[in-house]
C-alpha cells in the first residue's frame, strides 16, 4: 500500500505545481486588478496544499506548522489586496461622479 500512496501524493503534488502554473500566469496576465488578486490568492492555497503533500511525503510533523503560518499570511495578504483594491474602485467611481 504504501508504493500506491506515495505515488498518489507524487501525481497531486505535480497536479498543485501545475495549478500554480496557472495561479502565477493569471496574476501576471491579469486583465484586471480583481483576477490578479485571485490569481495571487490561487497561488497561496496552493502553496499551502502543496507544503501538506510534501509533509506527509517527506513525514516532517514541522511542515504542517509552516503550512499554517503561510496560510495566515497568505490570507492576510489577499485581505490587504481586496481592501486596496475596493478603495481605488471606490476612488474612480467618486472621480466619474464629479467629472
Amino acid at each position: 500500500m504504501e508504493p500506491i500512496f506515495r505515488t498518489v501524493l507524487t501525481v497531486t503534488l505535480a497536479l498543485l505545481v501545475l495549478g500554480l502554473f496557472f495561479g502565477l500566469i493569471r496574476a501576471i496576465l491579469g486583465p484586471r486588478r480583481a483576477d490578479r488578486i485571485l490569481g495571487i490568492n490561487m497561488i497561496g492555497s496552493l502553496s499551502t496544499a502543496s507544503l501538506a503533500v510534501i509533509a506527509v511525503l517527506l513525514h516532517e510533523a514541522w511542515l504542517l506548522d509552516v503550512c499554517l503560518v503561510y496560510c495566515l499570511i497568505s490570507f492576510l495578504a489577499v485581505v490587504m489586496l481586496a481592501r486596496i483594491h475596493i478603495r481605488r474602485k471606490l476612488e474612480e467611481k467618486e472621480e466619474q461622479r464629479h467629472e
